[in-house]
């Protein structure tokens, strides 16, 4: 029978056990620096960054109901067409705020000019693609009208409450 006389550190098995939870070790941690590199942003929306104040803002989805205001938009490339069913007295001008439901860099803004008895024509800054929350209101804020929809979109989608 022969004896072992090297000590442990210079024995291969050793090592090998000791690596095993230090690879562990040194993944959980990359993983961790990957993670406060790469936090997720909170979409943007009232529910989130006004939430005391959610039934003040939801009362202008009301206001909108009770003047009956019912409107189409279309966006098509870098132009956004926002048209009434009806002429109600409205502004010269309509504000779009463009929401992207997972990416906050995507969000933007732009006014709508009148063109038109019942048209509003925006151009945007860029050609959007995705899924957007749109929200319109008029230059007051005293209502407003919303929708989720996938640009570039083909058809007229109906503004709701």
């Amino acid at each position: 029978m022969q004896l072992d006389t090297q000590p442990w550190y210079k024995q291969l098995w050793p090592w090998i056990l000791i690596l095993i939870p230090l690879v562990a070790f040194i993944r959980g941690g990359w993983a961790f620096h990957v993670m406060l590199q790469n936090q997720p942003e909170m979409v943007v929306d009232d529910y989130y960054r006004e939430g005391r104040t959610i039934n003040n803002r939801l009362e202008l989805y009301r206001e909108a109901a009770l003047r009956n205001l019912e409107a189409h938009v279309l966006v098509i490339g870098n132009r956004a067409v926002v048209r009434f069913a009806e002429n109600a007295v409205l502004d010269e001008t309509l504000h779009l705020d463009f929401h992207h439901t997972t990416l906050g860099a995507h969000d933007f803004e732009v006014v709508a000019e009148r063109s038109g008895e019942l048209l509003y024509v925006a151009t945007l800054p860029h050609t959007p693609s995705g899924r957007f929350r749109l929200v319109v209101s008029d230059d007051s804020k005293e209502w407003r009208l919303r929708v989720t929809l996938d640009v570039p979109t083909e058809q007229e989608v109906r503004l709701g409450y």
